[in-house]
């Protein structure tokens, strides 16, 4: 440990939802004082496997078993491998030495935390969706605070430790959203759509979002480019379905520099995780948001309707793709650049870039105590 003694541990991950905050606050906390020691805390069956060990920072791995999503078998199977967790978590608390842990969703941040609250290191979580996860439920009546993104996530809190202060972006996102300025097309320009279904692919956008735009007149699509990212399933889908698009398509499978890809957008095409939305809403980009009907608790969709209430986006639920819907908002977009402006404003408005740098000085402070 660093002379200063300070380390933070940060717990959980799996998906990208749960571990790019994660990563961004670790930014914000090295950015804040060079001498605090991170190291993540996950599972060797996430995608923190894969990413930390190239972003440099210590990764401790844990074996932990879902409770959810595997039937009763599954929840039966979990829960008597818990109290091993426990001691497991108990010892990597004790060994690592923390001055703070931050959940950030996925189970392994469970055992981990609940060991540390239960041992007096303080404790905070990140909620990033609009309908908290079973962990951080179980989490809030421990840590010291919640941070969230949406304030209708608060009532699965306690009112004391509430803090809604927005889903934290990487660095080198942040610094190119707060430098962007979002212009819709010029007259006689392409409107450009950027579509991503994650990283992991969405077969459903695959099939479906190609078929919608190749619906559109031949003189409307000669007026779009398109870039698809297919991710790693069901990309030859897209490719096959764009050989009859008349405009420009460009289908690939994984984007490294999102930030470049952001500023050569006017519309995106998107599902509606949460930290998609809080890199969209940054860039202040209009989006139409698709939310993956598979997700836990409908979480997405609700995760939308937050965007469109607020006038930053649209919505078009995954089985009504097909039926035509997202074919007529796009025809309407295409004449009608007040509409691109407006709803950049409105997810401008709703973007809060400084929710990273927020965390960790309230994280600081909890240190210091």
């Amino acid at each position: 440990m660093s002379s200063a003694g300070k380390r933070v541990v940060i717990a959980g991950g799996g998906t990208g939802g749960h571990l790019f905050p994660g990563v961004a606050l670790a930014e914000e906390l090295h950015k804040l004082d060079p001498e605090i020691e991170v190291t993540f805390v996950g599972t060797k069956k996430g995608i923190e496997a894969r990413l930390i060990p190239t972003l440099g920072y210590p990764l401790e791995c844990m074996e932990v078993t879902a409770l959810k999503g595997g039937g009763v078998g599954g929840l039966f199977k979990g829960a008597m491998k818990l109290p091993g967790s426990g001691l497991a978590a108990r010892r990597m608390v004790r060994r690592l030495d923390p001055s703070l842990v931050v959940a950030v969703g996925g189970y392994a941040s469970g055992p981990f935390t609940m060991s540390a609250a239960l041992m007096g290191v303080p404790t905070v979580l990140l909620e990033q969706n609009s309908v908290p996860g079973m962990t951080n439920k179980w989490l809030g009546k421990v840590v010291k605070e919640a941070f969230l993104t949406y304030d209708c996530s608060a009532w699965a809190f306690p009112a004391g430790k509430v803090n809604v202060v927005g889903n934290p972006l990487r660095l080198e996102l942040l610094e190119r959203a707060r430098a962007f300025q979002y212009s819709a097309p010029a007259p006689g320009e392409q409107l450009k759509i950027l579509v991503l279904g994650g990283s992991g692919g969405s077969l459903a956008l695959n099939r479906d979002v190609p078929g919608a735009l190749c619906a559109l007149s031949d003189e409307q699509q000669a007026r779009i480019k398109v870039i698809h990212q297919v991710g790693k399933q069901s990309g030859e889908i897209a490719e096959e379905a764009y050989k009859a698009f008349k405009g420009d398509a460009e289908v690939v499978g994984f984007i490294d520099d999102m930030s470049s890809a952001y500023e050569g957008t006017h519309v995106m095409v998107c599902r509606a995780g949460a930290t998609t939305i809080a890199e969209v809403l940054g860039f202040g980009l209009p989006a139409i948001y698709i939310p993956f009907s598979g997700a836990a608790d409908d979480h997405q969709t609700i995760n939308a309707l937050q965007v469109v209430e607020g006038g930053g986006g649209m919505m078009v639920k995954e089985g009504d793709v097909p039926t035509g819907k997202l074919t007529r908002i796009i025809e309407g977009l295409l004449g009608n650049p007040e509409s691109l402006e407006n709803m950049s404003r409105g997810a401008r408005e709703l973007g809060r870039l400084g929710a990273g740098e927020e965390i960790a000085r309230r994280c600081e402070a909890l240190m210091k105590r």
